[in-house]
């Protein structure tokens, strides 16, 4: 973990933003559990940036497809076989509730890159 010691302060509801973070962490270990080889590392970091605060989550699985990367975040789509496909929906929801942005990316080095950002100051709002 590369935790920033500067974060600014934000607003938001503490169970949803965990729960966010949960279902990252989640997914990353899952991606990661049918690595045959190599070594297997889930990097947690924030920083703060200029409009907030920005979590990355980043494992060294098998990474995102093209494909897979455009529809990520869509209700019910799923990579997985047992799986509902609305975990990663909820949490953009959430996020965005935030006023802030999750999003994906292939990260150079292989494995998926999860980050988001939550906006100083700026209280859940209602939709």
């Amino acid at each position: 973990m590369q935790l920033s010691s500067h974060l600014p302060r934000v607003e938001g509801d503490m169970v949803q933003l965990q729960q966010v973070m949960l279902n990252l962490i989640v997914n990353a270990r899952q991606a990661m559990s049918n690595l045959r080889d190599g070594v297997r590392e889930l990097h947690i970091s924030t920083d703060s940036i200029q409009e907030g605060a920005c979590v990355r989550v980043l494992d060294s699985g098998p990474g995102l497809s093209p494909e897979n990367l455009g529809r990520l975040f869509e209700p019910f789509y799923t990579t997985k076989p047992d799986a509902m496909g609305m975990g990663l929906s909820i949490c953009r929801s959430i996020i965005e509730a935030h006023g802030g942005r999750l999003a994906a990316t292939v990260h150079a080095s292989g494995g998926a890159l999860f980050q988001f950002t939550i906006p100083i100051g700026n209280a859940l709002t209602s939709e």
